[in-house]
C-alpha cells in the first residue's frame, strides 16, 4: 500500500523540477503532467504565476507516493496509480501538476510538484493546507 506525505523543502521550483526529471531516476514514460506538458512545466509553472502576479513566496508544493521496499509494483503500476491519485485530489484542480516516478531506489516511489497558483483561477495552494484528503 502507498503512503503519500509532504515534502518540506527549500530547494527553488526549477531545483526541484531539476531533481525529480534527473534521467538516472526516471525516464520519458515515468513523467506525466497534470495541466502541463513534462518537458515544458517549469516554463508553464513561472507563465502561471507571471500571468496572476503571484511570483514570490511559497512556488510549489512537493509530496511523494512511495511504496514499502519488496512491494509487489512495477514502475509503470505505481505511475498509473499516482496519475489516477492526482486526477482525483479536488485541491489540485486547475493546478500543473508534474508527476515522476523514480525506479532508482529499492523503494519505488512519484514525486509530485504542485503549482503554487492555479492557472484557470486566481487561486494559490496556500488556502488549502498540506493534508489531503482521499
Amino acid at each position: 500500500m502507498a503512503v503519500v506525505k509532504a515534502v518540506s523543502s527549500r530547494a527553488s521550483i526549477s531545483q526541484a523540477i531539476d531533481y525529480v526529471t534527473k534521467r538516472e531516476k526516471t525516464d520519458e514514460r515515468l513523467l506525466t503532467g497534470q495541466g502541463c506538458e513534462p518537458d515544458t512545466a517549469r516554463e508553464e509553472m513561472q507563465s502561471t504565476k507571471e500571468l496572476w502576479g503571484k511570483t514570490g513566496g511559497r512556488t510549489y508544493k512537493h509530496f511523494v507516493q512511495s511504496f514499502a521496499p519488496g512491494e509487489r509494483i512495477t514502475t509503470e503500476q505505481a505511475h498509473t496509480l499516482a496519475c489516477e491519485f492526482a486526477r482525483n485530489i479536488p485541491e489540485w484542480k486547475g493546478f500543473e501538476v508534474l508527476i515522476a516516478t523514480h525506479k532508482d531506489k529499492k523503494n519505488i516511489h512519484t514525486h509530485f510538484i504542485v503549482n503554487s497558483v492555479s492557472y484557470c483561477l486566481l487561486y494559490t495552494s496556500d488556502a488549502a493546507d498540506d493534508r489531503i484528503s482521499v
